[in-house]
């Protein structure tokens, strides 16, 4: 959508954020689909379900990408922390 915040009428803006919902619980998705592919690797090879260097990586990484986007860091570390530390119960009752 292109226009200006004016001219939108919250019946619009709140079309485009269910879209973007929409958009996000895909990504999760296709994100929980390679935590599963993740899971049958940690089971062969059998590595622990958490990486505390690798979740340190992670939320490093993401707070770089939040301020490349002029997203508050502090939310996306909120959020990342909270779903990769659900993702990593989820490996540990499912290794």
């Amino acid at each position: 959508m292109n226009k200006s915040s004016p001219h939108l009428t919250m019946s619009e803006i709140r079309k485009e954020i269910d879209r973007i919902d929409e958009d996000l619980v895909k990504l999760l998705a296709e994100r929980q689909r390679w935590v599963e592919k993740a899971i049958v690797v940690k089971k062969r090879d059998r590595l622990p379900a958490r990486d505390d260097a690798r979740f340190r990586q992670v939320i490093d990484h993401v707070r770089v990408l939040a301020r490349a986007h002029h997203v508050d860091p502090a939310l996306v570390e909120a959020m990342w922390t909270e779903m990769v530390e659900w993702f990593i119960a989820y490996e540990e009752r499912s290794i």
